[in-house]
């Protein structure tokens, strides 16, 4: 009987339900386009990240195996060929949509031209851009067979030149430079008609501008992208810091094994071939036939136009009224718990705490965790605003989350220059919590203790598009122990014990594997049992065993996984009373939450972490109980209102993950349905 989904065969069901999102009619059209966008990105890091993994995996054999598969039985090159298979069906379902949505555009008097097509009345436009700002940021490189390729950079793109002369082809290769102009230049507007062109289009227009001292009868030029192994090396060398190492293994990464080369299909063999020989592409490496252009992650910043109806509507989030009328939030959160269920509630309370804690004199201590941050993070300023002002500040600042490890090593010089304790995580371990403690201490009496645990990076951007939940307390037990936690990042040979918090790598695991049995212990003595899990991701094999033991013994369990999900929910004599649905929407759910119904005494935690092995074992993780029961009702209402979504929840089972849920209820759009229940609420305490 089979018993697992394998993570990457269900990370690429994950990716094609927002490709669904695309396909959706009744999204509006640049929402469609902007969901094109985020499945390209979403690919994109699939393949440096997943996909380079199990080709690391092969390359190593049995000597220092990376990659574990689920499902046994099944080899790495089949797992490869399975995953290839579904990518190239998926490309050309992409593909079709993308030349259906960029149609419908025309409907709405926007229009996409290339270098073919330009209208003659912007050539003269097009030509004044280009000489007076473009071609000066273009890198060209002339090949022959003894020239070396440059590096290709992961995420970069590029365009093949080829060019016939009457001694035979000449190559070149064009670096189109993203990085400073955005991709899609917007022309002057012409009457009632909006007219935007592709950057790399404005360049192959002006192919005989830069290449005019060369003589060709011919020139042409078509996309090339390569994905490399993103992988960081660290080595056991002690001479040198983290800071160090992270920098040195981010200048390896853009030169990195080359996993996958996805180039335009109309390119001519020859110059598809010379450019496959001069990157050394074996056959592991995947090489993909793709349309004109490339990188099309950038459509999630395709222009708005400011066109009613083409885009979603942007929501205006909730200003809590209890906590501001209160002098100071320290009073506030004093009295009463408070939750920020980001997008929907105004998250600029959480800035504003933090900026107040930063210059009132009685707070003593600022302690936070740093995972992702913005490039311009009003956060950090508050950091290191209060370190000017004399406090202790400790930033525990993880350098090695992925695809974030520039920003923060920029991050880390800043809070360093401004006097405040950076601990660059702890050895062997990524730092994935996302918690704050401070602590103020009166003229009088003692000192007074506030955590802030969130299921989410401390990231304002972000805040505005995925929901998260973040908690601020001054619970004396929980408090205790956030700070509990700081001091191991402190003192990491120190293992502490925790009666309140789970906390990974030394306790989440068995308090889970605790909560479970206890509900099938429950289950057998009559008393109420059920289990129900919000995640990003459930993978760990030990705990799908275990829930399908609570299954087989009767227990309810109602799981909403957003993206990998190795258990096979529904199944006869496995997992028939497990139930799990994907929400896929306007935002991009990522709260996490543990909800045991424990002989009817609800146990509900929030956490940073998944069900997934790295999260349980290799990294320093925080679930946080709730013991506000307004809060913990809050959580379990809208965990409620995702769960028994009936607009975009998909059904996940062993073989479906893209079929609507669909049931005569009232109409149900999650996400729209909390906003409208924490209005309601906010409307109700005002009223109080």
């Amino acid at each position: 009987m089979k018993r697992y989904i394998n993570r990457e065969i269900s990370w690429l069901k994950f990716n094609a339900r927002v490709l669904q999102e695309a396909a959706d009619e009744n999204v509006p059209l640049l929402e469609r386009i902007r969901f094109l966008g985020i499945y390209s990105n979403n690919l994109d890091e699939f393949y440096s990240v997943r996909y380079s993994a199990i080709i690391r995996s092969i390359q190593l054999k049995d000597v220092d195996k990376v990659y574990s598969n689920i499902v046994p039985g099944q080899s790495d090159e089949e797992l490869i060929e399975e995953i290839n298979s579904i990518v190239t069906k998926q490309r050309e379902k992409y593909d079709q949509l993308y030349e259906e949505l960029f149609t419908q555009l025309e409907e709405h008097n926007i229009f996409v031209i290339d270098d073919t097509t330009l209208p003659i009345k912007y050539k003269e436009y097009i030509t004044e851009y280009f000489n007076d700002e473009v071609i000066h940021n273009v890198g060209v490189f002339v090949l022959n067979d003894k020239i070396k390729v440059p590096p290709l950079r992961d995420g970069s793109f590029y365009l093949a030149v080829k060019m016939t002369t009457s001694e035979g082809p000449e190559y070149a290769l064009i670096i189109v430079p993203t990085h400073l102009f955005d991709r899609f230049i917007l022309l002057p507007k012409w009457g009632q008609k909006y007219y935007v062109m592709y950057l790399e289009d404005i360049i192959r227009y002006h192919l005989n501008e830069i290449f005019r001292t060369f003589e060709y009868e011919t020139i042409e030029a078509h996309s090339i992208k390569i994905s490399r192994d993103s992988e960081l090396n660290f080595d056991n060398d002690l001479e040198h810091s983290l800071y160090e190492k992270v920098i040195h293994s981010l200048e390896e990464r853009k030169t990195g094994e080359p996993v996958r080369l996805v180039y335009d299909r109309t390119i001519a063999p020859d110059t598809l071939n010379f450019f496959l020989e001069k990157l050394n592409l074996d056959d592991y490496d995947s090489i993909i036939p793709g349309g004109k252009y490339h990188n099309k992650r950038d459509l999630i910043g395709f222009p708005s136009f400011g066109i009613e109806g083409l885009t979603y509507d942007k929501i205006k989030p909730i200003v809590q009224k209890r906590p501001t009328q209160y002098k100071s939030y320290f009073k506030a959160f004093t009295e009463h718990d408070e939750m920020i269920f980001a997008p929907y509630q105004d998250y600029s309370l959480l800035l504003k705490f933090l900026r107040e804690a930063a210059i009132d004199p009685k707070v003593k201590k600022i302690k936070l965790t740093v995972y992702r941050v913005a490039k311009d993070s009003q956060i950090m300023h508050s950091l290191i605003n209060a370190a000017m002002n004399g406090k202790e500040v400790t930033a525990i600042l993880e350098l090695r989350a992925r695809f974030d490890e520039s920003n923060n090593a920029m991050w880390s010089k800043k809070l360093q220059e401004a006097g405040v304790n950076v601990i660059f995580g702890v050895p062997g371990l990524k730092v994935h919590s996302k918690i704050g403690y401070i602590e103020r201490l009166p003229e009088e009496g003692i000192a007074e203790r506030f955590a802030i645990i969130s299921t989410g990076n401390f990231h304002a951007k972000t805040a505005k598009i995925y929901t998260d939940y973040t908690y601020i307390t001054s619970n004396p037990g929980i408090t205790k122990e956030i700070d509990q936690v700081f001091k191991f990042f402190d003192k990491n040979y120190l293992i502490q014990t925790y009666h309140h918090l789970m906390v990974s790598p030394h306790g989440t695991r068995n308090k889970i594997i605790k909560a479970i049995k206890r509900e099938i212990k429950n289950q057998k003595s009559g008393l109420e049992a059920e289990i129900n899990m919000k995640l990003n991701s459930l993978a760990d094999k030990e705990i799908i065993d275990l829930l399908y033991k609570a299954s087989q013994k009767g227990v309810k369990i109602r799981l909403v996984v957003r993206g990998v999900n190795c258990l096979i929910p529904g199944k006869k004599g496995l997992s028939e009373n497990i139930e799990c649905v994907s929400v896929i929407d306007k935002f991009l759910e990522h709260p996490r939450i543990y909800w045991f119904k424990n002989a009817g005494e609800d146990k509900v935690y929030i956490s940073s972490a998944d069900m997934m092995t790295r999260n349980l074992d290799y990294r320093v993780e925080v679930a946080c109980p709730i013991y506000d029961q307004n809060i913990k009702k809050i959580i379990i209402d809208t965990f409620n209102l995702s769960f028994h979504d009936n607009v975009k929840a998909r059904i996940i089972d062993e073989n479906e993950s893209l079929t609507y849920r669909s049931n005569e209820e009232v109409a149900n759009r999650s996400q729209f349905s909390t906003y409208e229940y924490l209005q309601k609420l906010n409307e109700e305490i005002n009223e109080d």
